[in-house]
């Protein structure tokens, strides 16, 4: 099994899709996924966002870490009770040790 970092910047109506879709098959063969979403796929962490909810359903149930970029969320006003549950706020600081220590294989998209 192997750590995947998916790394997400555009939004899920914006050719975001992806890395959702990828995650999706990973995860069908085992490997530990994270996701990182970072610029414009912070929409994807809205609360009431239907492709979010989606997103975080799908990540609940699969069980892909889904984490997004703190600086990214309030530049878009993405911020306290919008951002859906199953999303963790995290920092720069957590995506590069994402990168250098943490993950086997990153994908940025």
């Amino acid at each position: 099994m192997a750590r995947y970092l998916l790394i997400e910047t555009r939004n899920p109506l914006d050719g975001g899709e992806y890395s959702y879709d990828l995650a999706r098959q990973l995860t069908g063969e085992r490997h530990d996924v994270t996701m990182y979403l970072l610029q414009d796929a912070v929409f994807a962490a809205r609360k009431n966002f239907h492709e979010g909810q989606r997103l975080g359903q799908d990540a609940e149930k699969l069980g892909v870490h889904l984490v997004a970029d703190g600086v990214s969320l309030r530049q878009r006003g993405v911020v306290g009770d919008r951002v859906a549950r199953e999303v963790r706020v995290s920092d720069m600081d957590e995506l590069v040790d994402l990168l250098m220590e943490r993950t086997d294989k990153a994908i940025w998209h």
